[in-house]
């Protein structure tokens, strides 16, 4: 069971204790309740309210891991995967399904520079939250097909676009055998500009077996490389070894 069945089961719970007391105002308040902590769960993955959502790995070892989501994208991607190879460092790529289609060169040499490639959905859709589950199975489908196409490789990572969730999220990410993860750290960078605001935010919050998410789509490139290669010089620092995802998931 769930965490969100346990939240509707309380909820449940709660009117029958209004009706037999009789209390209107009980009914509403349990309602309300749960309907936040159901609202939490959807915009907060680490909440874990509609499925084991990953949102750290292994803590045993002093190590993070770096993704990338919304590639790729020709104007950044490659100025990234300049950089990673320059400092020796492998990331894992949450890539949408129709930009492998239009760049599948771009999505096969991620794969070659010994990153991973995995599964942001198809289209990216601001409206991902409110497909059916049938609909989420096509989408997810389509950018399983497109990945492997370009790099040869099926995707076996699934992170939901904007990182909401739902119980159909799980459905149609457990029909395709794909684990769903989230981050213990994000850099706001599509919001923030300035690469010194982005890292620090993400280093307060930075663990043993943290996933730490930035962006590579719709990124300028000169702002992604400056913001990663303090980011990376601030992580060796503090000791922490970069790894990709499957490493600290093992």
């Amino acid at each position: 069971m769930s965490r969100h069945h346990f939240v509707i089961g309380i909820m449940v719970a709660g009117w029958c204790v209004a009706w037999w007391l009789g209390s209107v105002l009980l009914a509403v308040a349990v309602t309300v309740g749960a309907l936040i902590v159901l609202g939490l769960g959807v915009a907060f993955p680490k909440l874990r309210i509609y499925g084991p959502y990953v949102c750290f790995g292994r803590a045993d070892r002093r190590q993070v891991a770096l993704t990338f989501d919304d590639g790729p994208d020709p104007r950044s991607t490659p100025a990234l995967l300049d950089l990673l190879r320059e400092a020796g460092v492998v990331a894992t790529f949450f890539c949408v399904g129709r930009k492998v289609a239009e760049h599948p060169e771009l999505a096969a040499r991620i794969v070659r520079e010994g990153h991973q490639v995995e599964n942001h959905s198809f289209a990216h859709s601001n409206h991902t939250n409110f497909f059916t589950v049938g609909r989420l199975r096509a989408e997810l489908t389509q950018a399983q097909d497109s990945i492997e196409q370009a790099t040869g490789q099926r995707p076996q990572l699934f992170r939901p676009p904007m990182g909401l969730s739902n119980p159909r999220v799980f459905r149609a990410a457990r029909a395709l055998n794909l684990k769903v993860i989230g981050w213990t750290a994000r850099g706001l960078d599509t919001k923030l500009t300035e690469p010194v605001e982005i890292v620090e935010r993400i280093l307060k919050r930075v663990r043993p077996g943290g996933i730490l998410l930035l962006h590579d789509g719709n990124i300028p490139a000169e702002r992604l490389v400056a913001t990663v290669r303090k980011l990376l010089d601030k992580l060796r620092d503090a000791g922490y070894e970069i790894v990709r995802l499957d490493r600290i998931l093992e």
